[in-house]
């Protein structure tokens, strides 16, 4: 997909955790990202795009030639994949436009815009979003330029300010989260669903604290082994999880699975045959999550998702609102940088069709 000569415009549209909860970013969010390529390269004037997903963030860029339609398209788009949470929805949509999208982007990767600034984990979110729309011919010259530079300033800022010092993760955060809950991890049973970056993150951050062996499960059960392995944990097959969870004392679920993994039938069925005495704790960070809210009802289970981590991921954040004032500064540099390497960029496009005009008309 090429972005063609004429004046083209680059278009944000989002929901993320600062405007929506949990339960409407799994409304909006998509299982199959092939056909959400395919329907948003059907609106009209769209060349190129990317949409970045991941647990607390749902994001479009677009490039076209009609940004006022693309704009509205875009907005209906999500807010109609909200459906009970279209009304919802609709407050929780953010547009930006040109100079106001790359710049959000530019924050995106620095960590700014993150539940966790600073994290280091939306670096490659971003650019394995930018890979995926590669593959489904989606990303034109357009956004390969923004992509590639709007990462190599997550890096610089990293590098120059620190802002990613200490641990800092959604996974990082969910443990801590499951240890105020528990008091300590140390001893405890626990279960690691998905080896994906997040579920990866969690079993590294419980290795360092707990030390019972973890059970490591991913529907791949050879990524599993080879995690477990490397932190000294039994990995599990997919098929023989009701035999951890009767005795586990506490779940992290970290997948993208297009369906529940975690069901209220299943856990309840398995529940009169645990011998663990302690309630299960389950914490579902997942997008779609990957576990039925309905759980909740069971006695003797309890369930956190990412909006839980809000109040621990405020704390955190106090404490690196210094660097942040610097990260700041950085990107209002580079995106005066990045808006006239975009404008030298159509420049390049535009030339040979100027030059062509002027050629014909000479031979006229």
């Amino acid at each position: 997909m090429h972005s063609s000569a004429k004046t083209v415009d680059i278009i944000n549209v989002r929901i993320t955790h600062k405007t929506a909860r949990g339960p409407l970013l799994e409304a909006v969010s998509f299982k199959n990202k092939t056909n959400a390529y395919s329907d948003l390269r059907s609106f009209d004037g769209v060349q190129e795009a990317v949409l970045i997903q991941t647990c607390n963030r749902i994001e479009l860029y677009l490039v076209s030639e009609k940004g006022d339609k693309a704009v509205k398209s875009a907005v209906e788009y999500l807010t109609n994949r909200a459906s009970a949470f279209s009304a919802e929805a609709s407050k929780a949509v953010e547009c930006a436009v040109n100079g106001d999208a790359l710049r959000h982007l530019l924050r995106v990767t620095s960590g700014l815009e993150s539940m966790l600034v600073g994290e280091d984990q939306i670096l490659n979110q971003v650019w394995e979003a930018y890979l995926e729309a590669q593959k489904a011919n989606a990303a034109g010259s357009v956004l390969s330029l923004l992509f590639n530079r709007a990462v190599n300033v997550g890096r610089r800022v990293r590098l120059e300010t620190g802002i990613n010092g200490g641990a800092v993760s959604v996974g990082s955060v969910a443990v801590e989260l499951a240890e105020n809950l528990l008091g300590s991890l140390n001893e405890k049973q626990i279960l690691v669903l998905g080896t994906g970056e997040i579920g990866t993150l969690v079993a590294k951050a419980i290795a360092r604290r707990c030390l019972n062996p973890i059970f490591i499960a991913d529907r791949t059960y050879e990524r599993a082994w080879r995690l477990a392995k490397e932190l000294g944990g039994k990995a599990v097959m997919f098929d023989e999880l009701g035999g951890v969870l009767v005795d586990a004392d506490v779940v992290f679920c970290s997948t993208s699975a297009p369906h529940y993994l975690l069901t209220k039938e299943l856990v309840s069925w398995l529940m009169p045959a645990r011998l663990n005495k302690n309630a299960l704790l389950i914490i579902d960070l997942s997008n779609p999550r990957s576990v039925e809210e309905a759980i909740k009802q069971l006695p003797r289970v309890k369930l956190y998702g990412i909006d839980d981590l809000t109040l621990i991921a405020e704390r955190n954040q106090k404490k690196r609102l210094k660097n942040a004032e610097q990260a700041f500064k950085i990107v209002e540099e580079e995106l005066t940088l990045l808006e006239r390497a975009v404008k030298e960029d159509s420049a390049r496009e535009i030339a040979p069709v100027l030059l062509s005009g002027i050629e014909e008309n000479r031979q006229r």
